[in-house]
């Protein structure tokens, strides 16, 4: 962690923040360009990939957004090594690394940020950042906790065992500078809900983060007197709010709720607060284009593995901005992407449930694309899309699931891995199904 690359950054967000919108934009392009030409020169994948679409070294500096092709996680996954403006990342090597270091402090090659996902999509994605990229982008983690310049305990409730976003962020934390203004306890949403509370009482954080349907469950926690801690503010993390829950949370710890918009390859996408009445998409970070039934979005700040007109397939509701708080694009706080808690019956006889955001970045080397079916309260089938030794991938497919419902007592559950060709779209509604009911 670069000290004064932190502070750069940091000056320069709070520096953004009050420009104008015009000047904002003007910012954006021009971060847009130095990106593109970097990516022209030192990624293999995109100068072919422009080239045959005939653009040159020249005509880079001005060809029009529009002209450039899309790409999205299969191309990226697919033509890995090409992407990358590093030669010392290889899919190969992050792999390897990804399945031997489950600690998201742990860094590949000694110097390279790891993040993956599988997301809705069921697709593997592995996303790299080198020390710079990450140090650029970290400081707005302080916009969206609202750290200050003081002490602050602060709490991460969801997937830790992994390169995961959430966790990575809340476990670098401890790193440099930023553990002089935080205090990080990092909780394992796979592990059984009663033990968090007992910590949590212990404790008494001052800022309470984690994935929205586990922190609706915190909040159930406390109205029943289970849970007894004053957090100042709430945060959710990587899944989209619902207002009521929302509303609950908030009346449950008198706290307000700011929400943070990431995903694996763009970590900070947004950022909503009640005083916004809506959410404000990091301009400074990140190129969104809005689609009739998708987003692309272009990373400002990843250099070591450029993504440029990345499709995505959330939604965005683009909103009038009429308290103009910040200079950034304003849209609806509800971001579509959502899959169904999973509950099943433990080895006691008592209800638990496995996060979806869990299931989402599972992850074993040779696992191509997965999709969990629940059969009914204490069976399931993982299908699963595997590349490589079936024999030797299934294998390390039960290891993770095994210590996944070891951590909650769900030893009595039973499953099945089916390895299957390809893994198809819902009919009804034309699109992918991360978790679905098979009863």
């Amino acid at each position: 962690m670069s000290t004064f690359t932190l502070v750069r950054s940091y000056l320069a967000m709070r520096r953004n923040e009050k420009k104008s919108r015009e000047n904002i934009l003007r910012l954006q392009q021009k971060k847009f360009r130095a990106l593109l030409q970097h990516a022209f020169q030192h990624s293999r994948f995109y100068h072919d990939l422009y080239t045959s679409a005939g653009i040159t070294s020249e005509s880079i500096k001005t060809v029009d957004i529009e002209d450039l092709p899309i790409v999205d996680k299969d191309i990226l996954m697919e033509h890995f090594d090409e992407v990358m403006t590093q030669r010392d990342v290889t899919k190969k090597g992050v792999q390897k690394f990804i399945q031997e270091n489950r600690d998201p402090n742990d860094l590949y090659l000694g110097k390279y940020h790891v993040l993956h996902t599988s997301g809705s999509s069921g697709k593997i994605g592995m996303f790299v950042y080198a020390g710079n990229d990450w140090d650029r982008f970290f400081p707005y983690i302080i916009r969206v906790s609202d750290l200050g310049f003081h002490k602050s305990k602060s709490v991460f409730y969801g997937a830790t065992t992994g390169h995961f976003t959430g966790v990575s962020f809340t476990a670098w934390c401890r790193r440099g500078v930023i553990g002089f203004f935080c205090d990080p306890l990092i909780l394992d949403i796979t592990k059984p809900l009663q033990d968090h509370v007992k910590r949590l009482n212990i404790f008494q954080p001052d800022i309470l983060g984690g994935y929205f349907t586990g922190l609706t469950i915190l909040a159930k926690q406390q109205k029943q007197g289970n849970l007894q801690i004053h957090p100042r503010i709430v945060v959710n993390c990587g899944e989209g709010i619902i207002p009521k829950d929302q509303e609950g949370i908030e009346e449950a710890f008198h706290a307000p709720m700011t929400n943070n918009y990431g995903l694996a390859e763009c970590p900070v996408l947004g950022t909503g607060k009640r005083e916004y009445d809506g959410m404000y998409l990091m301009d400074d970070l990140c190129l969104i284009e809005f689609k009739d039934e998708y987003a692309l979005i272009t990373n400002l700040f990843n250099y070591t593995q450029p993504l440029i007109r990345y499709k995505i397939n959330d939604m965005f509701n683009l909103k009038k901005d009429q308290r103009k708080i910040l200079p950034f694009t304003f849209v609806d706080n509800i971001i579509g992407r959502s899959e169904s808690m999973i509950w099943l019956q433990n080895r006691e006889g008592v209800m638990d449930f496995i996060h979806p955001i869990v299931i989402a970045e599972f992850y074993v080397s040779g696992l191509e694309k997965l999709q969990f079916a629940i059969k009914d309260k204490t069976s399931f089938e993982f299908r699963a899309v595997i590349n490589g030794d079936h024999v030797l991938v299934e294998q390390r497919i039960r290891q993770e699931l095994d210590r996944i419902l070891a951590e909650k007592k769900f030893t009595n559950v039973t499953y099945s891995v089916k390895v299957v060709n390809d893994l198809p779209l819902d009919e009804k509604t034309g699109k992918f199904k991360l978790i679905v009911n098979s009863a």
